[in-house]
């Protein structure tokens, strides 16, 4: 809108739908239409005040939106799909479906009790299974738009753009792939991050060294100087990089293994590279509370590299509603957790929790960054003139060093681990299907509630049925009669009125392509201009000038 006064309409409008959303929100979870320990119970009075004023938004905003109408519409065409305008809309179409899918998908369970009397449960892995393409479709494009140009992008100048981040994403492929990294879907994410990483540090590279040349400075005080002058386009790339470490951590997600052992001391077990070794149970009192304590000792290749201490403390007056005390090991490539959910004083026994996830801090860094670039977009432009006014030349870049002096330690905590997972593939396939009993309403393995009745319930119910030989569809069927609904399931079962749950994604991206392809046909109707006459050449230094100048206008 800003760049070519197009999609005016369009942003108003997701505006008034984004606004619309949370208050519709608020009024599923408060209401008790979605079931939520933050309802306030069944109010119709409430219902009624949420649903006219809900109207009112819809009517008033779109009313405002159609009486503006020729002041908001698009003063330019899309010329050609590959361009940046096109990218930015096939981003906002992505992110619209993913609004629209969650919010079908939160709000079936109540259309299926209001349709056929009972009332499904639509839970992770249904979320999953369509977020996960989305995500990765948000990563690469991510990477993709700023390689484009406004309006058209000629293919000599995508081969020119794409060259190194491709080869870079190429490379990671390839590595991931060799290195045994299943392709779907973290092996796709470790791809497309390096294309991002390479898009953002090509484009930072071909401004620092334009400015460096026109200005004489170095390169980390030209690249200073580049994002003071462009603070919101670089500032966004920072933002990006953020993007490409919370990611990262998703991605980690899927090496991410647990195990459970009761261990004496003296006795110890292997996680990937990791063993636990228990050393024995103490019971201490410091006047509030009681502590039972596990001693144990963490070793890598034979080598101690932790003592850890998970518990449970019982305080005064509260002794049945213990806490648990998880140790935590921190790492660059890795977080190991040990928790004790049951103990044996007596006997000097323990039962383990042992848990590996990898990349977990790099969803923390990940905010951090993007925490960084939205304060660099956001600062005024008095801010980096005072200081670039106000410094020597190489200052800038000296302040850049101490920074990453100071950031460099955090790199040291790395560790490597290859956790291993004992589970059988259809066991670790049906703890994903069917949920725990005990209220969380998460998969009973992802359920991380300790003593947990319904987890055990429903392990034992699972590994009954693994012993007489059934299959997976034996199984969940068998779930199915023994709870007496399809509720015991994380995602309905696909036939019947369900079938439309599965059935709306498609629905959706059919008709919001063909949106896409209708809007751009009308856009792209306009008459052409006649294209300009072959290259004269210009001097290489006007060339780079030009290039710096124009990258205030991008």
């Amino acid at each position: 809108q800003e760049k070519r006064g197009m999609l005016r309409v369009w942003n108003v409008s997701l505006v008034i739908i984004t606004f619309f959303l949370t208050i519709f929100g608020t009024f599923m979870t408060r209401s008790g239409v979605v079931q939520s320990v933050h309802a306030f119970g069944e109010d119709i009075a409430l219902a009624r005040m949420f649903t006219g004023f809900m109207i009112a938004i819809i009517t008033i905003s779109f009313g405002f939106v159609i009486y503006r109408l020729p002041l908001l519409r698009s003063r330019n065409e899309l010329d050609s799909w590959s361009s940046r305008e096109a990218a930015f809309l096939v981003n906002n179409w992505i992110l619209l479906f993913a609004a629209l899918f969650v919010l079908f998908a939160t709000m079936f369970p109540t259309l299926s009790e209001a349709v056929t009397g009972q009332r499904l449960t639509v839970g992770p892995p249904f979320f999953n299974k369509w977020m996960l393409p989305i995500g990765l479709i948000l990563l690469f494009l991510t990477g993709y738009g700023p390689l484009t140009a406004w309006r058209k992008s000629t293919l000599i100048n995508l081969r020119d753009s794409f060259m190194i981040p491709g080869a870079c994403a190429l490379v990671v492929g390839i590595a991931v792939i060799a290195l045994g990294v299943r392709v779907w879907a973290s092996g796709i994410c470790f791809a497309f991050s390096a294309l991002v990483v390479g898009t953002i540090a090509q484009e930072f590279w071909r401004g620092a060294r334009v400015r460096q040349g026109a200005t004489g400075t170095d390169i980390l005080t030209a690249a200073i100087g580049l994002i003071a002058r462009n603070k919101r386009r670089y500032g966004g790339y920072i933002i990006h990089v953020g993007i490409v470490l919370i990611f990262l951590g998703f991605a980690g997600n899927g090496f991410s293994r647990s195990e459970e052992v009761t261990l004496k001391p003296g006795q110890q077990t292997t996680v990937g590279d990791f063993t636990v070794r228990l050393n024995g149970v103490k019971v201490t009192d410091d006047g509030q509370k009681q502590m039972i304590t596990a001693d144990t000792t963490v070793l890598r290749d034979g080598k101690e590299i932790a003592r850890m201490y998970p518990a449970r403390w019982f305080y005064r007056k509260h002794e049945e509603e213990p806490t648990t005390e998880v140790a935590i090991r921190r790492g660059l490539m890795e977080d190991v957790y040990l928790v004790m959910p049951a103990f044996s004083v007596e006997e000097q026994s323990a039962s383990m929790g042992i848990h590996i996830n990898p990349l977990v801090d790099w969803v923390w860094a990940g905010f951090g960054v993007l925490a960084i670039g939205t304060g660099i977009a956001l600062l005024p432009e008095t801010v980096f003139s005072f200081a670039l006014a106000s410094l020597p030349a190489g200052a800038a870049t000296a302040s850049m060093l101490l920074l990453a002096m100071l950031l460099w330690p955090t790199t040291l905590l790395a560790q490597q681990t290859v956790p291993v997972d004992q589970k059988s593939p259809l066991q670790k396939q049906v703890e994903n299907e069917i949920i725990c009993t005990c209220g969380c309403r998460l998969p009973v393995g992802s359920c991380g509630m300790l003593n947990c009745p319904g987890h055990k319930a429903q392990e034992e119910k699972l590994a009954a049925y693994l012993a007489e030989g059934k299959d997976h569809d034996q199984i969940i069927a068998a779930f199915v009669k023994d709870y007496g609904s399809q509720a015991v399931l994380t995602a309905p079962i696909d036939e019947g009125f369900n079938r439309v749950a599965w059935a709306f994604p498609y629905i959706v991206g059919v008709a919001g392509l063909i949106a896409i392809i209708v809007t751009a046909r009308r856009w792209s109707a306009g008459p052409r201009i006649a294209t300009a006459g072959p290259d004269i050449g210009l001097d290489p230094s006007i060339n780079a000038r030009l290039d710096d100048e124009l990258r205030d206008l991008d």
